[in-house]
């Protein structure tokens, strides 16, 4: 699409390198973000300075890793991972949470206002990191609480549909909940990526990379796991309602 839109196709990650002095890496993981920037043939190969941005959400240890080889270099590393999902993505409209220099932040930010909408400093190197990781924690365990809850209702009796209608006016109403309403309502469960064991597992490395425990953290994803493992793979973390609702 961007090749249509008047972008240039580079052949390797390396001629991307030598090329550019901004580049923004939006891969799944840390090992993909790792091999992008760090292995033979990746950006630091032929990247002699610039700006390298990394918006994928992986664990602090893995993005301190590859920081740490940048450090005798004239390339700068910015975390910024987005927040949003497809729609964000579609509509322009990411939230963008972001850690690095301050200097050079400010430097991408008109780079950064092109893609985002919210685009927030939190503060050095890997800030930006642990606030994804924060918001992505309270989701993966909302979603947990909002499945388990509906299928409690669900085998007692209840309407998911009457019950859902009611509690977006209670106090357990939230943009997460009515982000449901398909999968609650009328059985849609769009198909998609399962990130949210990668996420969760990042969250709690990253707790223990700060000194932080993260029980209810480490408890939500031996669930994940277990209803992945059981359902033979979850297509979307919607999934887990669905899991819940038909067991």
């Amino acid at each position: 699409r961007l090749v249509q839109q008047g972008g240039r196709q580079a052949e390797s990650v390396a001629e991307i390198g030598r090329s550019c002095q901004q580049v923004m890496v939006m891969v799944v993981d840390g090992e993909q973000v790792e091999e992008v920037v760090c292995a033979p043939g990746g950006l630091l190969e032929t990247m002699k300075d610039g700006v390298v941005l990394i918006h994928s959400t992986i664990a602090l240890s893995e993005l301190r890793r590859i920081a740490s080889t940048v450090e005798t270099s004239n390339v700068t590393i910015i975390d910024c991972p987005v927040s949003g999902g497809v729609t964000g993505a579609d509509e322009g409209t990411l939230t963008m949470l972001c850690g690095g220099d301050m200097s050079a932040f400010d430097a991408q930010r008109p780079l950064l206002d092109a893609v985002a909408t919210n685009v927030t400093h939190l503060g050095p190197l890997g800030a930006g990191m642990v606030g994804k990781l924060a918001n992505n924690l309270i989701l993966g365990v909302g979603r947990l609480a909002i499945a388990e809850a509906f299928a409690m209702a669900q085998k007692a009796g209840l309407s998911t549909e009457d019950l859902y209608q009611t509690m977006i006016t209670c106090t357990a109403d939230s943009k997460q909940l009515r982000g449901l309403e398909g999968a609650i309502v009328r059985g849609e469960y769009p198909s998609r990526t399962f990130l949210g064991l990668k996420d969760l597992s990042a969250a709690v490395d990253s707790g223990a990379a700060v000194g932080q425990a993260m029980p209810i953290t480490g408890l939500a994803r031996e669930l994940y796991q277990l209803i992945d493992d059981k359902s033979g793979g979850l297509n979307g973390s919607d999934e887990v309602l669905r899991y819940l609702l038909d067991n």
